[in-house]
């Protein structure tokens, strides 16, 4: 065995490791409000081999993702947060559903298929995600994350 080096371990991490790779529909419910700009900027401050263009997420000219800013105010936004209400509330996530209904953007990001690492590859994105706002993560099929633990499953 050759040495044991310190891996970086991504705030999404724990998440990770239940995701299916592709076609991977996820929503984080952002406590703070979000821009696709900032994050743009943030992300190839971050990495510079990232690229943000019209929502399609690309490293190393590799395209991984496509993803979009929801805030209040939007058609998208309003069927998120009910759509999820409605999950909880039949499943009885009472603390879920308050942080739900705080929710100041929803950032939807689909895992475009063809790239078996995709999740891995956007650690550096996740990492920033987590720097810009405190939030829940829902990963289709699955349910809530908070800090990569499962909170409720819908």
């Amino acid at each position: 065995m050759g040495p044991h080096f310190p891996v970086k371990v991504s705030p999404l991490d724990p998440v990770l490791e239940h995701a299916p790779a592709v076609g991977q529909y996820m929503r984080y419910f952002a406590d703070a409000t979000l821009a696709l700009n900032v994050i743009k900027k943030s992300l190839s401050a971050e990495d510079p081999s990232f690229k943000i263009d019209g929502g399609e997420v690309s490293r190393d000219g590799q395209l991984l993702a496509e993803i979009e800013v929801n805030k209040p105010g939007s058609d998208m936004f309003s069927d998120d947060i009910n759509g999820m209400l409605k999950k909880l509330q039949d499943v009885g996530a009472l603390q879920v559903m308050q942080r739900v209904q705080g929710t100041q953007a929803v950032l939807a990001v689909q895992i475009l298929d063809g790239t078996p690492n995709a999740m891995e590859l956007l650690g550096p994105l996740w990492t920033v995600l987590s720097r810009l706002a405190a939030g829940l993560w829902h990963v289709e099929g699955q349910g809530f994350y908070d800090e990569g633990q499962l909170i409720a499953q819908v």
